[in-house]
């Protein structure tokens, strides 16, 4: 899903697009930016690049899809995962998890806390609202 800066670029990426194809100049396109947009224009250097791109037909107004490390790992497999593995043996740690799983100490650690709603009680994991009844157990 597009954030709003991807949104906002894509809206003056199409501006400078279809002003370059009516063969108006740079500086002019420029000067129209900073009318309408006023702090939030790109620079002179960005808009004169994005033009002579345009121009020559080598560019697209949509950012292309980056490589990158994944958005996340906190994934219904992995938390249905550790919450199986933590029901077996309550006094798991998070470096047992870590090294059985191959997941990073601190995304288990909020799959157990934010996801699952543990915390960890003498060395135990136990759900963070508990009932007087289940306290006293």
């Amino acid at each position: 899903m597009a954030s709003t800066d991807d949104n906002f670029n894509f809206k003056w990426r199409a501006y400078i697009e279809f002003r370059t194809i009516l063969k108006i100049q740079p500086v002019q396109i420029f000067s129209e930016l900073q009318e309408i947009l006023c702090v939030d224009c790109p620079s002179r250097s960005t808009l004169q690049r994005w033009a002579a791109r345009f121009r020559f037909g080598d560019a697209d107004v949509t950012d292309l899809p980056r490589s990158g490390r994944p958005i996340s790992t906190t994934t219904s497999e992995n938390i249905a995962l550790i919450e199986s593995m933590v029901m077996e043996d309550k006094c798991i740690t998070v470096n047992q998890l870590e090294q059985s799983m191959e997941i990073s100490s601190g995304v288990i650690h909020t799959i157990l806390t934010t996801e699952l709603g543990y915390r960890s009680i003498c060395g135990k994991w136990v759900p963070h609202k508990l009932s007087e009844n289940q306290r006293l157990a």
